[in-house]
């Protein structure tokens, strides 16, 4: 051990003495003449070469019949009826309360004037979700039965996960054209990882008897499969489709430069603008549209505790009849559209809250951004444009690679590493490295603590549930927008909308950690006298 740290320290330091301080422009191989060449290509042949005739074009028709399909049923419904069928399922738990706030937020795209826009976008992720659902659970199941399918497809998910998503637009733009379905299928690409994820999870922690016990009544592999992993499987599953649904609407905004159109678009217009208070209230109608998802999907599942409210198979028949009457009914008498709208009234003043806020605490404000600019930002970039060589940082960052996942991995980031420069773009990859390590630690430094704290009080955590399902939800642009308003434009309205982003995931998991913490090695600490303080420390 101590002579791999030896040689190493060698290597670093010959890398460091030897090496060249920010990549040569040299070296920079002009990826943009290759790529602007495919796009030549891909115009002349669309219509002509076999993948496109025989393939892509089909994807994509396919895929609008089913956008057109859902979005002309939604707009053929009165707009009361989705507010009726979200309470009448949301109640059969009992839950009275949520079962209104549900509906309510059925209505307010209507009341703030967005009703047309937002049934697009229901139908965007009605459409995309299904897909992920579709190709995402059999992929699981697949994943948890097979290690090594598994190998295969951890890196890929892996990658999916961490390149962002303006990223899948090029490709998708380059083969499919610019559209609703296109937006669909980048929004598939985007959002299936936590399905393929969370379902091989399930599969994976179907308790061993079960399985035994089954196969000891003579039941077959597939039957094993059918009959007890999967319903096992059930919330887990549940839960992948929560947070499938999570992340495609975080993508709804991105999805408009593709042409998705819908609550994105008017969010977007909103950014270009800088109108906060209409990004806001149309980002909150993106939440709506999450909430109205999330509490129906989980409200579906059989919760612990929870007693449902047991339909009969006929009353269930006769209320949809009188259901269906009723939409006939309002499609009769014109009730489709939304009776009444405020628009975006509140808008104004939520813009002027912002403007007093930016001018009374301008003496706090601005002396926080010069500092994080002036202190943090700059000399991080001083640090590896100018003082470590980019060989040093390969040489480290690969070491640390090697350190937390084997040789693999640090073969990946020692190319990735260089391909950034390779393609000229060693500045900006810094600019962006400086700003995310800052929104991270500040992140980490925000989540752990409350993570843990939430994490030993249930009934808080259930307070504050909806509170992190919002933040999770607001597309990450809309963040932006106040923060420019209380900032002005620079790097530290994207790190501080960073931070808001990325903490709710933060609290999420290591309240999750602490949770799942075994009792019994609680109890043991406690029987011998640890404290609470020892407890957490020593063993949660």
């Amino acid at each position: 051990m101590k002579s791999r740290i030896g040689g190493l320290l060698v290597l670093i330091i010959a890398a460091q003495t030897f090496g060249t301080r920010g990549f040569p422009e040299s070296l920079n191989i002009g990826l943009a003449e290759p790529i602007t060449g495919v796009q030549s290509w891909v115009r002349k042949n669309r219509s002509s070469n076999w993948s496109f005739k025989f393939f892509f074009n089909p994807l994509i028709s396919v895929v609008e019949f089913g956008l057109n399909c859902v979005e002309s049923f939604f707009t053929w419904l009165p707009w009361f009826i989705p507010a009726i069928v979200v309470f009448v399922v949301v109640a059969r738990t009992r839950r009275w309360g949520l079962a209104t706030f549900t509906a309510f937020a059925v209505i307010y795209p209507g009341i703030v004037g967005v009703w047309s826009e937002s049934i697009i976008t229901i139908s965007l992720m009605a459409v995309s979700v299904l897909i992920c659902v579709v190709i995402g659970v059999p992929l699981g199941v697949l994943t948890a039965l097979n290690k090594r399918c598994e190998s295969i497809l951890r890196p890929i998910l892996d990658g999916m996960q961490t390149v962002p998503a303006t990223v899948y637009l090029i490709p998708i733009v380059l083969v499919f054209g610019i559209g609703p379905a296109p937006a669909a299928i980048a929004t598939v690409i985007y959002a299936l990882p936590p399905m393929v994820r969370l379902t091989a999870l399930g599969v994976q922690q179907v308790p061993k008897s079960a399985i035994e016990a089954a196969q000891m009544f003579g039941a077959t592999r597939r039957q094993v499969l059918a009959k007890v992993q999967l319903p096992l499987a059930v919330p887990s599953i549940i839960t992948g489709i929560n947070q499938t649904v999570m992340m495609a609407l975080g993508i709804v905004v991105i999805a408009t430069l593709v042409g998705a159109g819908g609550l994105g678009q008017e969010i977007n217009q909103s950014v270009r603008r800088l109108e906060s208070g209409r990004g806001l209230i149309v980002g909150l109608a993106v939440v709506a549209v999450a909430l109205v998802l999330d509490r129906v999907s989980m409200s579906l599942v059989s919760t612990p505790g929870v007693q449902r409210i047991r339909i009969k198979r006929n009353t269930l028949y006769i209320g949809l009849i009188c259901l269906a009457v009723v939409a006939v009914i309002g499609r009769v008498f014109g009730w489709i559209e939304f009776p009444f709208s405020w628009g975006t009234s509140f808008a104004d003043p939520i813009d002027t809250g912002f403007k007093w806020f930016r001018t009374t605490f301008d003496v706090v404000t601005r002396p926080f951004n010069d500092f994080i600019v002036r202190e943090i930002l700059v000399r991080a970039q001083t640090l590896f444009n100018e003082t470590i060589t980019w060989q040093a940082i390969v040489v480290i960052a690969s070491a640390f690679s090697y350190y937390v996942a084997g040789w693999k991995l640090s073969l990946m980031t020692a190319g990735g590493i260089t391909f950034i420069g390779l393609t000229g773009r060693w500045p900006d990859s810094v600019d962006t490295l400086a700003q995310t390590v800052v929104a991270v630690v500040i992140s980490i430094l925000i989540a752990l603590p409350l993570g843990i704290w939430l994490g030993r009080r249930p009934r808080i955590e259930a307070i504050i549930a909806p509170v992190l399902d919002a933040f999770q939800t607001i597309p990450n642009l809309v963040y932006a927008i106040p923060f420019v308003m209380i900032f002005s434009v620079g790097p530290v309205p994207g790190i501080v909308a960073a931070v808001v982003y990325a903490i709710p995931p933060g609290i999420r998991l290591t309240s999750l950690g602490i949770r799942q913490v075994n009792n019994e090695s609680v109890e043991a600490a406690t029987t011998f006298g640890a404290t609470q303080r020892q407890v957490l420390w020593g063993v949660r």
